[in-house]
Parts: structure tokens; C-alpha cells; sequence
């Protein structure tokens, strides 16, 4: 439906336009000497070219119907200028009406450039600007101009004629030449605060437009503040170098508008072709450093919704928050009606509505992508993290028993072993001494055997001397675990907790022959190996919890296991 209407418009433009064009060639044809083209066919050729050029990149522009339509106008009402002549026929009348009117619809279209909204004292201006042109300038000057009864004899009627009037024709001539050389002066004033007042980026979007826009509207201003006295725009010499340059004015409108357009072209070219790119293998953050590069920033930073609530994850999964920064600002971006990802860059970055729209449109999928891997990654992290406090809980709850153990039940056995020694010593009856002595043996190995849980369950070494120790003293207990290098160094206690049980576990379950341990740390990395002749019988669910609640990783061969476990976690 909407294209529909969008073809509609460009064709009932593109014949009104083009008959315009027709018509005023065969005007100034017709009486040269009153139009401002005068009898050369080169400034006829650039005056038409001027009106067609502006219609073309309106109607070709993809800003919205309302503000490409009024350039579209102006461009036909600067051909319809030329209709005030004697050689106009039929079509006097409504040169005499609408000669003025096309500096209010170029107006009108400067100041929704962009899709820009219409404050008061835009509103305000425009209706004085529209007032003029079309009421005093145009259809009050026609109910009182009599071109035959005033001299002009070859002149066409004028079917507007209420009554002849020259001194009232002349009064309200000057008056409203007075009134568009003020409100033309406004404009420029009004178009200076405005861009002055603007970021960055709309500044670029808009000077190429607004500003020539605002010298044509001055420079109309000025060839009115000059036909003021006489009551009417005249043809001279000085009216037509104003009109030479506001040819050239008129022409820069319509040259940037064209800029703007072959800008959002390769604009749209850049956002297919990033899409295209992360299509074919998206890295994590591949989204991120693309539209950095595009957009020329690179500080520009992608946050994402997260799943089902209503906070901001980054590329890796992390939280995050929308910064409130000055000289930074966040675009939303879209899907579905709900928010799909925020794009935070420096101010005014996004504020160029056609950019905003192409990176919507184009780049939705891969921003989709992008957020679901980064929620992945962020239920990743979730898990790794609930892992991590699991292990973490457990090791300290092996600590706070192997403390209990040592301070308790260990030093009670060994005090009550203390205790049948000095008993025996005290004692002549060897019957009752040998009874003790065997109380005193079974003593020894339940000791025995709590150390060797204890220290199963987390050595106290381990936390005091490090990994090597702990492994050492581990080897002291299983003679046929053989210990090779293994780094002397400190690392977090999660690590070497994590290392240890690799070791620990993995001499457990390996079959019969000697188990062979080795570590080293390898660009960042700490690298523990395990190999038994017979091999390991892994439950490799446990030894994956323990080495991935630190962010490392596992590999079992068939004779062993390799662990990389990062050194500063």
C-alpha cells in the first residue's frame, strides 16, 4: 500500500513538474524581455535545470513523504516564478499568485530537513513567510492588478481582478517585499542557531542542505529589500546577478541532498556488507569492531538485553550497565517492538535518522546473533560460577574438617597414645603390659590412617607451602607416584586446589605400575600432566567440575590426563 502511494506521488510530481518546465520555456521564449532568463538559451537551460534538479533528488531522497514533497513544490514553484510575464497566456494568473511562494516551501523544507519537528518559532516564521508570499505578494496584489488599465497592453487577463487599484497594488507590493526581506533575514538567523546548537553528526547531515537553502531564501530577501521602493520584483541588472546566484544556491540544495543520498547508499553498502561478513563466520565481538569501523568510532560499544529480564549483558555475557557519560549516548535498537541491543557511542553519532534507520534494518539479524551468543557465554559464565562456589564451598569444608580432625580427634589419639605408653612404664605385669602394647599398635595405625585422611582430604602444605610440597609429600605416601619438574611458584589457591585433586584423584584411580606427574606454566597457563602405565580410570565429570570452576580445561588420553588450568585465576 505504501508503495503504492510512494509511485503515485512521484508521478503525479514528475508531470506537474515537468508541464511547469514546458510552460515556463515557452514563456520566456515567448517575452524574453521580462523574464529573468532574459533571451540567452544557457541561463533558461540552468533555470529549468535548477527547478528539475530539486524535484529529482526530492522525490528520490528517502526522507519521508511530507518533506521531500515540499522540496519537490519549491523546485516547481521557482519554475512557476517566471509565469508574472506578458507571454505567460493562461497561465498569468497564477504567476501572479505563486511567483513569491517558493521561498516559503524551501523554507519549509530546510527546516524539516532530516525529519527534523517544527518548534514554535519555526511555525511562526513559516506562516508569516507562507502569508506573504501567497496573500500579499500573491493573491492581494492579484485582486487589485490591472495589467491593460496600468500600460501593458499585451498583457493576458487577470481573472482574479476584483478592482484596479496601482497605488494600493503598489502599497502592498512594497509592504510585502518588506515583510520576506525580514522574514528571510529571520530564517537565516533561525538556521544559524539551530546549526549551532546541533551535534556533530547533524551538522554533517544538514549543512550540505540548510545552508545553501538559507543564502537562496537571503539572497531573495535581498532582491526584495531592493524592489521594495518600486512595489514589484524587477528585472535589472542587479535582480539578475541575485537571480544568477540564487541559481547557483538552488543547485547546492539539490547537490546535497544528492550527497546525502549516494552517503546513505554507502552507508547501506557497508552495513550489507558487515552483515555478509559476520554471516559467514561471526567471531564474538566481530559485531562490535565492525560497526566501530563504519561509523568511525572507536569507542562505540554493543550491549545487549538480556534473557527475560531487564538488564544489559555485554559481547561476553557479562552485566553491564548504560553509561551516563557526558559526550556519550546510547540507540536502541529494536525487533519485534521489544529492545533487541543498545549501541553506545559519542554524542550525536546516531542522530542522522537515515543512518539509524539503515543500521536497524540491515544489521537486525546479526545483532540478534550477536546477542544470543553473548547470552550464551553469559549463562556459560553463570554455570562456570555456580561451579566455582560449589568447589570453593567444598574445599572449605575440607579445610574446616581437616583443622577438626588435627586439632581434635588426632590430637586425642595421640595424647591417649602418650597416655598407654606411660602406663606400660609404670606396670610389672606382663600380661597387662602386653594387652596395652597391642592397644597402643591399634592406637598407631588408627593415627595412621586419620593423617592419611586428613591429608587426603586437603593437605595443610598445600595451602602453606604450594602445589610442589603438597605433590611431594602426596608422593611420600604413594612410593610409586614418581614426581618430574613441577613449578616452584605460588598460584591461587583455587588452582592449586584444582591441580592438587587432578593429581590426587588421579593417582586413586590408576591402575597397576607407576603414575608419572608433571607441570609447567606455558603462556599463562599452568599445564599438569598425569600419566599411569595402566591408565586412569576417570570419572571425567569430577575432574571437569574441579578444573572448569576455574576456567581451565581437560583432556584424557589413554594413558592419562592433561590439564590447563589459567596461573591467575
Amino acid at each position: 500500500m505504501w508503495d503504492d502511494r510512494a509511485v503515485m506521488h512521484r508521478v503525479v510530481a514528475w508531470s506537474v513538474a515537468l508541464a511547469a518546465a514546458a510552460v515556463t520555456i515557452a514563456i520566456v521564449r515567448a517575452e524574453p524581455g521580462g523574464a529573468l532568463a532574459k533571451s540567452s538559451p544557457f541561463a533558461l537551460a540552468a533555470e529549468v535545470a535548477a527547478g528539475l534538479m530539486l524535484v529529482a533528488v526530492a522525490l528520490a531522497a528517502g526522507a519521508r513523504t511530507g518533506p521531500r514533497l515540499l522540496l519537490a513544490a519549491a523546485g516547481i514553484a521557482w519554475l512557476v516564478a517566471e509565469w508574472d510575464s506578458p507571454g505567460a497566456g493562461a497561465a498569468f494568473t497564477a504567476g501572479l499568485v505563486f511567483h513569491a511562494v517558493w521561498p516559503a516551501l524551501l523554507a519549509h523544507a530546510a527546516l524539516r530537513y532530516g525529519d527534523r519537528s517544527l518548534g514554535r518559532p519555526e511555525i511562526a516564521l513559516l506562516a508569516l513567510a507562507y502569508a506573504d508570499g501567497v496573500v500579499i505578494l500573491g493573491l492581494g496584489s492579484a485582486f487589485v492588478h490591472d495589467p491593460r488599465a496600468e500600460g501593458c497592453f499585451d498583457c493576458p487577463a487577470n481573472h482574479l481582478l476584483l478592482s484596479g487599484r496601482p497605488e494600493l497594488l503598489a502599497d502592498l507590493g512594497s509592504a510585502g517585499l518588506l515583510v520576506a526581506a525580514a522574514w528571510s533575514v529571520a530564517f537565516a538567523a533561525l538556521v544559524v542557531v539551530r546549526l549551532a546548537r546541533a551535534s556533530a553528526a547533524r551538522r554533517r547531515v544538514e549543512l550540505p542542505v540548510v545552508l545553501p537553502a538559507a543564502a537562496a531564501i537571503a539572497l531573495f530577501g535581498t532582491r526584495a529589500l531592493h524592489g521594495a521602493p518600486d512595489g514589484f520584483l524587477s528585472s535589472d541588472a542587479t535582480d539578475r546577478a541575485l537571480w544568477i546566484a540564487q541559481l547557483v544556491t538552488l543547485c547546492l540544495v539539490a547537490a546535497g541532498v544528492a550527497w546525502q543520498r549516494l552517503r546513505a547508499r554507502r552507508m547501506r553498502a557497508r552495513l550489507a556488507e558487515l552483515v555478509v561478513d559476520l554471516g559467514r563466520s561471526p567471531p564474538p565481538g566481530g559485531l562490535r569492531d565492525q560497526l566501530a569501523g563504519a561509523f568511525g568510532d572507536p569507542s562505540l560499544e554493543l550491549l545487549h538485553a538480556g534473557d527475560g529480564d531487564a538488564t544489559w549483558i555485554d559481547g561476553d555475557g557479562r552485566p553491564a550497565e548504560i553509561p551516563d557519560a557526558p559526550g556519550r549516548q546510547s540507540t536502541r535498537v529494536l525487533a519485534g517492538g521489544r529492545e533487541l541491543s543498545a549501541i553506545v557511542h559519542r554524542r550525536g553519532l546516531f542522530e542522522d535518522p537515515t543512518v539509524a534507520a539503515e543500521l536497524a534494518d540491515a544489521a537486525r539479524l546479526a545483532l540478534e546473533h550477536e546477542r544470543l551468543g553473548a547470552i550464551r557465554r553469559a549463562h556459560l559464565e553463570q554455570l562456570r560460577t555456580s561451579r566455582a562456589r560449589i568447589v570453593a564451598a567444598a574445599d572449605a569444608e575440607r579445610r574446616s574438617l581437616e583443622r577438626d580432625l588435627h586439632d581434635g580427634a588426632q590430637q586425642r589419639l595421640a595424647t591417649l597414645a602418650i597416655a598407654i605408653r606411660l602406663a606400660r612404664r609404670q606396670l610389672d605385669d606382663p600380661g597387662v603390659d602386653a594387652e596395652l602394647g597391642a592397644a597402643e599398635e591399634e592406637l598407631k595405625e588408627a593415627l595412621g590412617q586419620l593423617r592419611v585422611l586428613a591429608h587426603g582430604l586437603i593437605p595443610a602444605v598445600l595451602a602453606h607451602e604450594g602445589l610442589k610440597p603438597a605433590v611431594e609429600a602426596l608422593a611420600d605416601q604413594a612410593p610409586y607416584l614418581v614426581v618430574g619438574e613441577l613449578p616452584s611458584e605460588r598460584f591461587a589457591a583455587p588452582v592449586e586446589s584444582a591441580a592438587y585433586f587432578v593429581v590426587a584423584e588421579g593417582v586413586r584411580r590408576s591402575g597397576a605400575g607407576d603414575v608419572a606427574v608433571s607441570a609447567r606454566c606455558d603462556g599463562g597457563r599452568l599445564v599438569v600432566r598425569l600419566a599411569a602405565a595402566g591408565g586412569i580410570a576417570a570419572a571425567t565429570t569430577e575432574f571437569e567440575d574441579r578444573v572448569g570452576a576455574v576456567g581451565g580445561t581437560l583432556v584424557s588420553t589413554s594413558r592419562g590426563l592433561v590439564a590447563e588450568l589459567p596461573c591467575g585465576s
